[in-house]
């Protein structure tokens, strides 16, 4: 589609463990639907959770 190759500032974005960190944000999602968690709660667990597997990604991928 293009006729050069991508550069530094035209790859796009990379969120690493995104399936993971999706699957977390739903989990924490559907608490808070359940009434088990406020909506704060949730979102914050979802934040805490999914930095985690970043950071977790950062580690085993440090070329990323």
């Amino acid at each position: 589609i293009t006729l050069k190759p991508p550069t530094e500032n035209s790859k796009g974005l990379r969120l690493g463990s995104f399936v993971l960190i999706r699957d977390v944000i739903d989990d924490e999602l559907e608490q808070a639907f359940a009434g088990k968690k406020s909506a704060q709660d949730a979102m914050d667990a979802a934040v805490a959770r999914g930095n985690k597997l970043l950071r977790q990604f950062e580690r085993t991928n440090p070329d990323q």
